[in-house]
Protein backbone atom coordinates (compact mmCIF):
# COMPACT_ATOMS: atom_id res chain seq x y z
CA UNK A 1 0.00 0.00 0.00
CA UNK A 2 3.00 2.30 -0.07
CA UNK A 3 2.24 5.68 -1.59
CA UNK A 4 -1.47 4.84 -1.95
CA UNK A 5 -4.34 6.71 -0.35
CA UNK A 6 -6.20 4.27 1.94
CA UNK A 7 -9.52 6.05 1.30
CA UNK A 8 -9.08 5.48 -2.44
CA UNK A 9 -8.23 1.80 -1.93
CA UNK A 10 -11.23 1.29 0.37
CA UNK A 11 -13.53 2.88 -2.20
CA UNK A 12 -12.19 0.64 -4.97
CA UNK A 13 -12.82 -2.44 -2.83
CA UNK A 14 -16.29 -1.29 -1.81
CA UNK A 15 -15.21 -1.01 1.83
CA UNK A 16 -15.19 1.79 4.35
CA UNK A 17 -11.77 2.96 5.50
CA UNK A 18 -12.49 1.36 8.88
CA UNK A 19 -13.22 -2.00 7.23
CA UNK A 20 -10.09 -1.72 5.10
CA UNK A 21 -7.92 -1.02 8.12
CA UNK A 22 -9.53 -3.69 10.27
CA UNK A 23 -9.19 -6.38 7.62
CA UNK A 24 -5.89 -5.49 5.95
CA UNK A 25 -3.78 -3.60 8.52
CA UNK A 26 -1.58 -6.65 9.08
CA UNK A 27 -0.01 -5.99 5.67
CA UNK A 28 0.92 -2.38 6.41
CA UNK A 29 4.63 -2.45 7.01
CA UNK A 30 6.32 0.75 5.99
CA UNK A 31 6.52 4.03 7.83
CA UNK A 32 4.98 5.78 4.83
CA UNK A 33 1.94 3.46 5.09
CA UNK A 34 1.43 4.46 8.73
CA UNK A 35 2.09 8.14 7.98
CA UNK A 36 -0.61 8.04 5.30
CA UNK A 37 -3.10 6.48 7.74
CA UNK A 38 -2.39 9.15 10.34
CA UNK A 39 -3.61 11.77 7.83
CA UNK A 40 -7.10 10.26 7.81
CA UNK A 41 -9.66 11.45 10.31
CA UNK A 42 -10.30 7.87 11.40
CA UNK A 43 -6.55 7.27 11.37
CA UNK A 44 -4.86 4.41 13.11
CA UNK A 45 -7.53 4.22 15.81
CA UNK A 46 -9.28 1.66 13.61
CA UNK A 47 -6.27 -0.60 13.32
CA UNK A 48 -6.36 -3.46 15.81
CA UNK A 49 -2.94 -4.28 17.24
CA UNK A 50 -0.89 -1.65 15.43
CA UNK A 51 2.18 -3.10 17.12
CA UNK A 52 1.67 -6.33 15.17
CA UNK A 53 3.25 -4.96 12.01
CA UNK A 54 4.98 -7.45 9.73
Amino acid sequence: MSNMNPAFIAQQLGHSVQMLLTAYARWLNSSSDWAELEKLQIGIKSVPGKNNQL
